[in-house]
């Protein structure tokens, strides 16, 4: 990997990120950093700033006996003093276990299941210690192939060579202005946001608020962006929407003006975004990763963009497609396991190989495509995921159901196509005297679909809102082997489901 010519570090092919942290500072201790939004007015922290609330940071964590080995999980939103804590507790050699809302009630960590500590306001809680010799940096929170969280283990060295190598291969340099509105708690935005501003010595603004982010963008009219495929289908979909209306404005302007070039990862990309925002002068940079790989194994650049690829590894990191189309990645940046699952690292991490469960190729240029899932685990345009067949058989539960699949791979929410009962519709339609005079006429009848509306929520009760479904087709057939819609053993085939009903699932998304 490339170094920066006036960065301390090149001697160390993989600096740790707190001696990134330090080098930086000491090169740039006047320069402006960090930039914070507050009723919208912007202001900058210097690096010096920066390492005095780090510093304060780490006293606090001592001053509570935290030390070297402990596992502290933290919640909480991106703010200066989030950034200021993860950079202490790497200094410190404190495991970083970073978690969203929508994942504590089921946190794999000991949080809720036994003694704890607080500390800091209840926003840190210590769950466990490792030996002095773990090596372990943080937990970052997975889904797993089962649907199920898991805690990959990653090391200081997993993650400022994955930092490095991103940013040397994505191009940009201590000039570079970031707005960073990715939840930190995800590794994707704390890797290439935080990690690789910490490395190049740039500056880095937080949004104020979600609700505030096109406002915040204006502001800070930054040069680069990092998001998921959701906030550029929004900003497309928006900005079409103004010029419909008479409005004048480019694409870069409504991104601030600046823009040079975006980047987007966490689930699929659709091409004809990415195809809109090029033709717009807005080039969007796909990439491919998962928090066990630290997370990006590649990334599309300036130099190397096709549409519909997520670019050629990043230095350092081999990508192998096994005998059955799977992605199987190798380098510095790939997780020791997962924490106190052993049975779930030896699924995944075989012979030296991570096994990334999804499907791909490369082509002649090196350039990789992800083409599908070897696991089933729908990712939605925000990057949540969501098992499919889990909902499934919660849906199909009900005696109303006889059959459903749920669809929404790369889209904004899930949905599903229904099988209903004949028997109950036809019970129902008795009993209620519905003036109805066929099947389909049934199946669209105001009445029927709230009753189907009420038995989907009741089944799905508890589960997060991204695993909801907020939109739903009764379809007036059931799944055939015949059709290419059951397997011989009466599982759903996916592809041949969604073929057939192609136009009822895009129905459901206009």
């Amino acid at each position: 990997m490339r170094a920066m010519p006036d960065n301390p570090s090149a001697a160390d092919p993989r600096p740790d990120i707190a001696r990134l942290f330090t080098d930086t500072v000491r090169r740039k201790p006047d320069a402006p950093a960090l930039g914070v939004i507050d009723g919208g007015q912007l202001s900058w922290r210097t690096w010096a700033e920066l390492d005095q609330a780090v510093d304060q940071a780490r006293g606090e964590l001592q001053e509570l006996g935290v030390g070297e080995g402990d596992i502290v999980a933290h919640c909480g939103p991106n703010s200066p003093r989030w950034i200021a804590r993860d950079l202490a507790m790497l200094s410190l050699g404190v495991v970083h276990a970073p978690l969203a809302e929508s994942i504590i009630d089921r946190c794999p960590l000991p949080l809720y299941r036994g003694q704890r500590r607080r500390l800091l306001s209840g926003e840190l809680v210590r769950v466990a210690r490792l030996p002095p010799e773990h090596r372990v940096a943080t937990l970052a929170m997975t889904s797993g192939t089962s649907g199920e969280p898991l805690a990959a283990m990653l090391t200081q060295a997993n993650l400022s060579s994955n930092a490095t190598a991103v940013s040397d291969a994505v191009g940009g340099d201590g000039s570079e202005v970031r707005l960073s509105f990715l939840p930190h708690s995800h590794l994707y935005a704390r890797v290439c946001d935080l990690y690789a501003w910490v490395y190049r010595g740039s500056r880095l603004a937080l949004a104020e608020r979600r609700e505030t982010l096109m406002r915040d963008i204006k502001l800070v009219e930054p040069t680069s962006l990092n998001g998921v495929p959701y906030f550029y289908q929004k900003v497309l979909d928006h900005w079409r929407a103004d010029r419909e209306a008479g409005g004048k404005s480019s694409l870069r302007e409504a991104l601030g003006g600046r823009v040079r070039q975006c980047f987007c990862g966490g689930a699929a990309l659709s091409p004809a975004v990415q195809q809109a925002f090029a033709d717009e002068g807005a080039p969007l940079m796909n990439g491919y990763g998962l928090s066990e790989a630290a997370p990006v194994v590649a990334a599309s650049s300036l130099a190397a963009n096709k549409v519909g690829t997520v670019g050629p590894p990043l230095a350092g990191v081999e990508v192998r497609v096994a005998d059955d189309g799977e992605l199987l990645v190798r380098g510095p940046n790939v997780m020791l396991g997962y924490w106190n699952n052993d049975e779930a690292t030896r699924r995944v991490l075989r012979d030296g190989w991570l096994h990334t469960g999804d499907l791909g190729e490369l082509d002649e240029q090196g350039r990789l495509t992800v083409t599908g899932r070897k696991k089933e685990a729908l990712v939605l345009s925000t990057g949540r995921n969501a098992s499919p067949s889990r909902l499934e058989s919660l849906l199909c539960a009900s005696p109303w159901v006889e059959q459903a699949c749920v669809v929404g791979d790369g889209r904004k929410h899930l949905s599903a196509l229904i099988v209903p009962n004949p028997d109950r519709v036809r019970g129902e339609i008795r009993q209620r005297r519905l003036w109805v005079f066929s099947r389909r006429q049934a199946l669209r009848h105001t009445h029927i679909r709230e009753v189907f509306a009420r038995e989907i929520a009741e089944q799905l009760t508890g589960l997060p809102q991204h695993e909801q479904i907020e939109r739903f087709t009764l379809i007036p057939r059931g799944f055939s082997i015949e059709r290419g819609e059951l397997t011989a053993k009466l599982s759903l085939r996916r592809s041949g489901i969604e073929q057939s009903f192609r136009r009822e699932i895009e129905a459901m998304y206009h």
